[in-house]
């Protein structure tokens, strides 16, 4: 079983972030913020789609098959991403 890292969880709700264009109200199917991500590491991505849900992160919507960010987060994933360099401009 390979473990997600707190790194990993950060990259892929900063996606979530850029990818739902910095707003709280969206929500995006799982398999679309996997297709952001190179192939070999799409597994991975779920396992940290997942992770981040049960850390409350982010919010499930439709039976867990789409996803988006909680506006408690909002702040702290954006201070993230600038830090990490993701295309984050908000």
């Amino acid at each position: 079983m390979i473990k997600v890292s707190d790194q990993v969880v950060i990259a892929v709700v900063c996606a979530l972030y850029d990818f739902c264009n910095y707003s709280t109200s969206c929500h995006i199917p799982l398999e679309a913020i996997a297709s952001q991500f190179p192939t070999d590491l799409r597994g991975i991505v779920k396992k940290a789609i997942k992770l981040a849900w049960r850390k409350g992160l982010i919010y499930r919507k439709g039976g867990g098959k789409s996803y988006g960010l909680n506006k408690t987060a909002y702040e702290i994933i954006k201070e993230y991403c600038i830090e990490i360099n993701q295309p984050c401009n908000a």
